[in-house]
C-alpha cells in the first residue's frame, strides 16, 4: 500500500475517543498520555483484539474506546507486570500496603534506600515496593545496573503520591478482563484484524530500562517483527523518536506510513531535555 510522509499536531486528552477510563497507577518514562487521544484518532476504525507488548505505564490502553474486543498487554518487566495482576486481583490489600508504605516514607528518612535494597517475593509486596519506588524515585524513572538491581536514587518530592486509592481501584476496574503476561514483543500472535500498538524504548534516548538495554538489534527485530505482524492481517502502529536508525528501518513505503509528531518529554535527567519533542508514529496501514 502507498504511503505518505505526513505531520499531525499533538494535542492534549479531549471530549471523544481519547478520554481514559482509568489514569496510569505509575509515572513512565517516554508514557503516552498527552498522545493517547491522538493515537486512538489514527488507529483502524475497526479491529479485533488489542495488543500493546511495551504497555509500561498504560496510558494509551487506559484511554481505549469501549469495545467487544479482548486486550493483552505484557511486557519484560516482572515487577510493573506483577504489579498489573495484582491491581486485578487483589487491590484492596495492595491500598493497604501502599498506605503503610507512605506512612513509614514520611517518618523515616532512609526508608527509601532499605525498600530499594529488598527483593520480594510474594506478589503483593513486589507490587507495592515497585509502586512505592515509582512514587518517590527521581524523575519517576525504571532504570537498572547490569545486575538487573532498581538503582535509581530518591527523589526530592516534599509530598510524594504514594497511594492514589481511587486511581489504583479505576485501574482495576478497566483490567478486569484483560490478558496480561510478562513476555517479549516478539512472543505474541495476533490474530488477522487485530491492532498491535507498540511503544518500545526509544532510540538515542533511555537504554536502561532493562539489563543489556533496547539497541540497534532490537529496534530491527521489532520492525521484522511489525512486517510480520502486518503479513498475518494485523494492523500495526510504533510509536518512536525520529533518528537516523528509524527512519532507515522503516523507509519502505510500501510496507509503513510515517508520521511526525509533536510531544511533550516530561522525565529526562537533563532539564534541557524536557519540553517539545519531534516523534514518530509508523503504521502498516493508510
Amino acid at each position: 500500500m502507498p504511503a505518505s510522509d505526513s505531520s499531525l499536531r499533538s494535542d492534549p486528552l479531549v471530549a471523544g475517543t481519547g478520554i481514559p477510563r482509568a489514569r496510569p497507577f505509575v509515572k513512565w518514562a517516554g508514557g503516552k498520555r498527552s498522545l493517547a487521544a491522538l493515537i486512538w484518532e489514527q488507529a483502524p476504525p475497526d479491529f479485533g483484539d488489542y495488543h500493546e507488548p511495551f504497555v509500561g505505564g498504560g496510558s494509551v490502553f487506559f484511554a481505549m474506546p469501549e469495545r467487544s474486543g479482548k486486550a493483552y498487554l505484557s511486557d519484560v518487566n516482572r515487577e510493573l507486570i506483577t504489579a498489573y495482576t495484582v491491581i486485578q486481583d487483589d487491590v484492596e490489600n495492595l491500598i493497604d500496603a501502599l498506605e503503610k508504605h507512605a506512612r513509614d516514607h514520611h517518618a523515616d528518612e532512609g526508608y527509601y534506600l532499605r525498600v530499594r535494597a529488598q527483593e520480594p517475593e510474594a506478589p503483593l509486596q513486589v507490587a507495592a515496593r515497585f509502586i512505592y519506588l515509582n512514587k518517590t524515585c527521581y524523575n519517576g524513572l525504571y532504570r537498572v545496573n547490569s545486575e538487573g538491581k532498581f538503582n535509581v536514587p530518591k527523589g526530592s518530592y516534599q509530598n510524594p503520591g504514594i497511594c492514589d486509592a481511587e486511581g489504583l481501584r479505576q485501574a482495576s476496574i478497566a483490567l478486569a478482563h484483560v490478558d496480561v503476561k510478562e513476555q517479549r514483543f516478539e512472543a505474541i500472535e495476533p490474530s488477522e484484524g487485530d491492532f498491535v500498538y507498540c511503544d518500545p524504548p526509544y532510540d538515542g534516548t533511555f537504554t536502561s530500562y532493562v539489563a543489556g538495554g533496547f539497541g540497534d538489534a532490537a529496534q530491527k527485530l521489532l520492525r521484522d517483527t511489525a512486517v510480520r505482524w502486518r503479513n498475518n492481517g494485523a494492523s500495526v502502529m510504533i510509536s518512536s523518536s525520529d533518528t537516523s536508525l528509524i527512519t532507515e528501518l522503516y523507509k519502505n513505503r510500501s510496507l509503513f506510513r510515517v508520521r511526525r509528531v509533536r510531544a511533550p518529554r516530561y522525565i529526562n535527567s537533563d532539564g534541557a531535555g524536557r519540553g517539545s519533542v519531534e516523534e514518530l508514529l509508523v503504521t502498516t496501514y493508510d
